[in-house]
Protein backbone atom coordinates (compact mmCIF):
# COMPACT_ATOMS: atom_id res chain seq x y z
CA UNK A 1 0.00 0.00 0.00
CA UNK A 2 1.45 3.75 -1.18
CA UNK A 3 1.35 6.21 1.72
CA UNK A 4 3.03 9.72 2.09
CA UNK A 5 5.18 9.21 4.74
CA UNK A 6 7.11 6.22 2.52
CA UNK A 7 6.46 6.44 -1.11
CA UNK A 8 8.76 8.29 -3.89
CA UNK A 9 7.44 10.36 -6.41
CA UNK A 10 9.13 7.94 -8.62
CA UNK A 11 7.24 5.30 -7.29
CA UNK A 12 3.93 7.37 -7.60
CA UNK A 13 4.23 8.21 -11.52
CA UNK A 14 5.92 4.63 -11.78
CA UNK A 15 2.02 3.20 -10.41
CA UNK A 16 0.22 5.51 -12.32
CA UNK A 17 1.89 4.99 -15.60
CA UNK A 18 1.22 0.92 -14.81
CA UNK A 19 -1.89 2.19 -14.47
CA UNK A 20 -2.38 3.21 -17.89
CA UNK A 21 -0.63 0.35 -19.56
CA UNK A 22 -3.08 -1.78 -17.69
CA UNK A 23 -6.09 -0.13 -19.01
CA UNK A 24 -4.27 0.16 -22.44
CA UNK A 25 -3.97 4.07 -22.09
CA UNK A 26 -0.98 5.41 -24.55
CA UNK A 27 0.09 1.94 -25.77
CA UNK A 28 2.51 -0.26 -24.71
CA UNK A 29 4.69 2.98 -22.97
CA UNK A 30 1.37 4.02 -21.20
CA UNK A 31 2.78 7.28 -22.41
CA UNK A 32 -0.64 9.76 -23.42
CA UNK A 33 -0.12 12.91 -25.49
CA UNK A 34 0.58 15.50 -22.62
CA UNK A 35 -1.50 18.11 -24.29
CA UNK A 36 -4.96 15.98 -23.83
CA UNK A 37 -3.45 14.86 -20.26
CA UNK A 38 -2.88 18.75 -19.49
CA UNK A 39 -6.53 19.76 -20.43
CA UNK A 40 -8.25 16.93 -18.32
CA UNK A 41 -6.37 17.92 -15.69
CA UNK A 42 -8.63 20.98 -15.75
CA UNK A 43 -11.82 19.13 -15.98
CA UNK A 44 -10.54 17.03 -12.67
CA UNK A 45 -9.57 20.16 -11.05
CA UNK A 46 -13.25 21.50 -11.63
CA UNK A 47 -14.74 18.52 -10.50
CA UNK A 48 -12.03 19.05 -7.16
CA UNK A 49 -13.82 22.95 -7.33
CA UNK A 50 -17.27 21.29 -7.10
CA UNK A 51 -17.19 20.03 -3.55
CA UNK A 52 -15.97 23.67 -2.32
CA UNK A 53 -18.60 26.00 -4.76
CA UNK A 54 -21.24 28.04 -2.34
CA UNK A 55 -19.72 26.96 1.25
CA UNK A 56 -19.21 29.63 3.67
CA UNK A 57 -16.43 30.43 5.71
CA UNK A 58 -18.09 28.26 8.73
CA UNK A 59 -18.56 25.35 6.25
CA UNK A 60 -15.07 25.29 5.35
CA UNK A 61 -13.44 25.73 8.98
CA UNK A 62 -15.94 22.78 9.83
CA UNK A 63 -14.42 20.49 6.72
CA UNK A 64 -10.95 21.57 8.09
CA UNK A 65 -12.27 20.16 11.26
CA UNK A 66 -13.23 17.05 9.97
CA UNK A 67 -16.35 17.71 9.05
CA UNK A 68 -18.95 15.39 6.33
CA UNK A 69 -16.62 12.76 5.53
CA UNK A 70 -18.25 12.03 2.45
CA UNK A 71 -16.96 15.57 1.58
CA UNK A 72 -13.72 14.92 2.18
CA UNK A 73 -13.82 11.50 0.26
CA UNK A 74 -14.63 13.35 -2.84
CA UNK A 75 -12.88 16.30 -2.50
CA UNK A 76 -9.49 13.26 -1.56
CA UNK A 77 -10.76 11.25 -4.89
CA UNK A 78 -10.65 14.55 -7.49
CA UNK A 79 -7.29 15.45 -6.12
CA UNK A 80 -6.01 12.29 -6.25
CA UNK A 81 -7.59 12.09 -10.19
CA UNK A 82 -5.57 15.72 -10.62
CA UNK A 83 -2.72 14.68 -9.18
CA UNK A 84 -2.29 11.61 -11.38
CA UNK A 85 -2.77 13.59 -14.44
CA UNK A 86 -0.07 15.71 -13.15
CA UNK A 87 2.33 13.05 -12.53
CA UNK A 88 1.54 11.45 -15.79
CA UNK A 89 2.41 14.75 -17.26
CA UNK A 90 5.61 15.36 -15.22
CA UNK A 91 6.81 11.78 -16.35
CA UNK A 92 6.42 12.24 -20.17
CA UNK A 93 7.80 15.49 -20.12
CA UNK A 94 10.94 14.13 -18.07
CA UNK A 95 10.29 16.95 -15.35
CA UNK A 96 11.68 16.35 -11.40
CA UNK A 97 8.69 17.36 -9.34
CA UNK A 98 10.88 17.84 -6.65
CA UNK A 99 12.95 20.06 -8.02
CA UNK A 100 10.66 22.24 -9.90
CA UNK A 101 8.68 22.40 -6.34
CA UNK A 102 12.27 23.84 -4.48
CA UNK A 103 12.81 26.61 -7.44
CA UNK A 104 8.77 28.03 -7.15
CA UNK A 105 9.82 27.83 -3.32
CA UNK A 106 12.60 30.15 -4.06
CA UNK A 107 10.41 32.01 -6.13
CA UNK A 108 7.94 32.74 -4.18
CA UNK A 109 9.97 33.27 -0.85
CA UNK A 110 11.92 36.09 -2.77
CA UNK A 111 8.70 38.19 -3.72
CA UNK A 112 7.91 40.91 -1.45
CA UNK A 113 5.17 40.21 1.78
CA UNK A 114 2.42 39.73 -0.03
CA UNK A 115 -1.25 42.37 1.20
CA UNK A 116 -2.73 41.77 4.43
CA UNK A 117 -5.94 38.79 3.78
CA UNK A 118 -4.76 36.78 1.02
CA UNK A 119 -3.90 33.52 1.89
CA UNK A 120 -2.63 31.59 -1.34
CA UNK A 121 -0.12 33.04 -3.61
CA UNK A 122 1.60 30.75 -6.44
Amino acid sequence: MLSDKYTTLDELKKAVIDMCIKKHWGGETGTQNPQHVAMAMTVEMSELLENFQWLDAHEVDALVQGADPERRARIAEEFADVMMYGLQLMRTLDIDVSREIEKKIGIVLDRPASRKGRETHT
